[in-house]
């Protein structure tokens, strides 16, 4: 069984979390804020997510995320739905809720139509279920109130080739991991997460596994890994 660090709890890390806890890994997941997530219903009230520039806004859950949730993560779509999202169908006919300009002489729906439908809603709504989801997931810890400072190094796998094996918090807490996936935005929020021996050696940081254009909730968030290795 893998050890894996997910930081950041927001919706990418937490889904990745339910994913990776389900092909048989242990995820540790570290969030900054401390606050708890309430029912979909409360959140946008009671939730106060520091953490998150976009949190008051509308999240589209895109098709392919919703796609990727079809698959690996059965019902998320129609619980977002549940707890008040909406359901968009942008190839669908306007007197069917679609979003097909009333103009086209031709509405009538074709084979793979379906594909393009994703669901949108108030991102304290998406976060709380996908939240509820990943709380309930055996193999999945969330420690929340927990802040990353730094990544910490171990015996190199390959020479030469610095070697991630764990975090480091803010309190100076050490927490070792097979893995460390990066979910935290587009920059990492504990300006010492590069490595001193890592820069010192000029070694490159990772590259994004995506980017503002990857396909999941809007806007992007593309995530790093560091797999032992940078």
């Amino acid at each position: 069984m893998t050890s894996i660090i997910m930081c950041g709890g927001g919706v990418i890390g937490l889904s990745a979390a339910v994913m990776l806890a389900r092909d048989g890994h242990q995820v540790t997941v570290l969030e900054a804020d401390s606050a708890r997530p309430p029912t979909p219903a409360a959140a946008w009230e009671d939730w106060p997510r520091q953490g998150v520039a976009q949190f008051r806004q509308p999240h589209n859950v895109f098709p392919r995320f919703r796609q990727v949730c079809d698959a690996e993560l059965p019902g998320m779509p129609g619980m977002l739905a549940d707890a008040g999202c909406r359901w968009v169908d942008p190839l669908g006919a306007p007197e069917r809720g679609g979003m097909l300009p009333p103009s086209l002489s031709d509405h009538e729906p074709r084979p793979g139509d379906e594909a393009f439908r994703y669901v949108t809603g108030r991102r304290p709504a998406v976060e709380s279920v996908v939240a509820a989801v990943a709380a309930e997931q055996p193999g999945v810890v969330i420690r929340r109130g927990v802040r990353v400072a730094g990544l910490t190094g171990g015996p190199h796998a390959i020479p030469r080739v610095p070697h991630v094996a764990g975090v480091r918090t803010s309190d100076g807490q050490e927490l070792r991991a097979d893995l460390v996936v990066d979910a935290m935005g587009r920059r990492p929020r504990a300006p010492g997460c590069w490595p001193r021996w890592a820069r010192a050696r000029r070694t490159p940081r990772p590259r994004p596994a995506g980017s503002p254009t990857t396909p999941g909730t809007s806007p992007g968030r593309p995530s790093r890994t560091w797999p032992g290795r940078c």
